[in-house]
C-alpha cells in the first residue's frame, strides 16, 4: 500500500483498516510500503521501500510500482504468501504474478479509464493540458496492469461497470467489495460538538484534487448561499496544487473572506473541523465512491454530494442526505440553504446516517474481503 501510517485518501483508509483487522483476527499479515509510511510497532511484519517520487503528484504510483515489483519479487523467494493484495490495483504494473498466484488488486477511482476530450478538461481545470496527457498515459498503463491481475475489486459498482467496459475485463475477473469507515473513531466528533458554544453556520469541503471534486462549483454558489445565510462560513480541508487558483476564484466572486482554507489536516485536526461544522458538501464532477462523505456521517455531519460516480450508493437523497446535479451552483445553493436553515432536516439525516454506515463497517468489508479470500 502506498499509504498506512499517514492516511489522505480512501486507500490509506483501507490499508488501515484492512491491516488491522486481519490481524486481530489471527492472520500473518506482512505489510509493504515506503518507508515514510512504515507504522511504529506495528504488530505484523512490514518491509519498506523507498519513498515515492513525485509524492506531491498523482504520478507517485509509477514509481512505487516499480518498487513494490522489485520487492515482491525478493519477499516471495523467501516467504509463501496465500494472497497477495494491492490497494492500487495500479501498483501491480511491475509485478510479475507466478502461476495460480492469488493476486488482488483494488481499483479506486474512474478518471483515467472515463478519457474526456481535451476540451472538457480546459474548460473546468487550471492544469488542462497537464491532466489529460497524464490522464492518457495512465489509461494504457492501468489497462496493462488490470488485464494481467487475476482479481480486480471495485470500491463501487460504478466503478465495476466503468473499469470493465474502458478495459474489456471479464465479468469473472472483477468484484465488488465496498470500502469501510471505522465507526468509533469519529466519534470524538459528536463529543467536541457537544461542548461547542454559538458559531456562525460553517460548510465543511474535505479533500485534495479540489478542481475535480468540485471546489469551484461551491464557490460559484457561494454568493447565493450569503444572500439567504448572511453570517455563513465554508471550510476548505485538504492539500492541493490549485489551492492558488482556487483562492483567485474565491476573489473573482467576491467571497475570499468567507472561505478559510486550512490546508493538509491531522485526524485530530479533521475531527475539530467535523464537529464545528453543520453541512459536509463535496459537488464532485467525478467520483468512484467517496469514502470522506462516510466519514462525515459518521462525525454526524449531515451530507450533500453530487449525482455523479458511486456517490448515490452512499447518498439515497431526502433520506441520508441530499444529491444535486454537477455544476449547477444554484442547485447546490439551494440544497446547502435547505440544511443549513432547517435543524430538523439536519438531525433526520444524522439518524439515517446511523443505518447506512452499517453497510459500510469494518465488518461487513471484512466479510466481503474473506469471500473474495474463499
Amino acid at each position: 500500500s502506498q499509504q498506512h501510517r499517514h492516511v489522505v485518501s480512501g486507500i490509506g483508509v483501507h490499508a488501515r483498516n484492512l491491516t488491522r483487522r486481519l490481524h486481530t483476527d489471527g492472520h500473518h499479515v506482512h505489510l509493504l510500503t515506503p518507508v515514510d509510511e512504515a507504522p511504529d510497532g506495528a504488530p505484523f511484519d512490514v518491509t519498506s521501500v523507498p519513498r515515492a517520487k513525485l509524492r506531491g503528484s498523482q504520478a507517485r504510483w509509477f514509481s512505487l510500482a516499480l518498487s513494490f515489483g522489485t520487492a515482491l519479487r525478493s519477499l516471495e523467494r523467501r516467504h509463501q504468501f496465500d494472497v497477495v493484495q494491492f490497494t492500487d490495483a495500479r501498483e501491480s504494473l511491475f509485478y510479475t504474478p507466478r502461476a495460480r498466484a492469488r493476486v488482488i488488486g483494488h481499483i479506486n477511482d474512474t478518471y483515467s479509464a472515463d478519457l474526456r476530450p481535451l476540451a472538457y478538461y480546459r474548460a473546468r481545470y487550471a492544469d488542462a493540458l497537464q491532466r489529460w496527457a497524464y490522464y492518457r498515459v495512465v489509461h494504457a498503463l492501468e489497462a496493462r496492469a488490470l488485464r494481467r491481475l487475476p482479481c480486480v475489486v471495485a470500491n463501487s459498482a460504478f466503478t465495476q461497470r466503468t473499469i470493465r467496459d474502458a478495459y474489456d475485463l471479464r465479468d469473472s475477473q472483477m468484484r465488488l467489495c465496498y470500502k469501510s469507515v471505522e465507526i468509533d473513531q469519529f466519534r470524538p466528533a459528536h463529543e467536541l460538538r457537544a461542548r461547542l458554544g454559538a458559531h456562525p453556520p460553517r460548510v465543511l469541503f474535505v479533500g485534495g484534487n479540489m478542481q475535480r471534486k468540485g471546489l469551484p462549483t461551491l464557490i460559484a454558489a457561494a454568493p447565493l448561499v450569503v444572500e439567504r445565510v448572511p453570517d455563513v462560513e465554508f471550510v476548505v480541508a485538504g492539500r492541493d496544487a490549485a489551492q492558488a487558483h482556487m483562492a483567485a476564484i474565491c476573489e473573482s466572486a467576491g467571497v475570499r473572506e468567507r472561505f478559510h482554507f486550512t490546508g493538509l489536516q491531522s485526524q485530530g485536526e479533521l475531527l475539530q473541523r467535523y464537529a464545528e461544522a453543520d453541512v459536509f458538501v463535496l459537488p464532485a464532477l467525478t467520483e468512484a465512491l467517496g469514502i470522506v462523505f462516510l466519514e462525515a456521517m459518521a462525525a454526524g455531519v449531515p451530507v450533500v454530494g453530487t449525482c455523479v460516480g458511486g456517490i448515490p450508493e452512499i447518498i439515497d437523497d431526502g433520506v441520508n442526505g441530499l444529491l444535486t446535479p454537477p455544476e449547477d451552483p444554484a442547485a447546490l445553493a439551494e440544497r446547502l440553504v435547505a440544511l443549513l436553515t432547517q435543524p430538523d432536516l439536519r438531525e433526520r439525516f444524522r439518524q439515517a446516517a446511523t443505518h447506512t454506515l452499517q453497510r459500510f463497517s469494518v465488518d461487513a468489508m471484512m466479510r466481503c474481503t474473506y469471500g473474495l479470500y474463499e
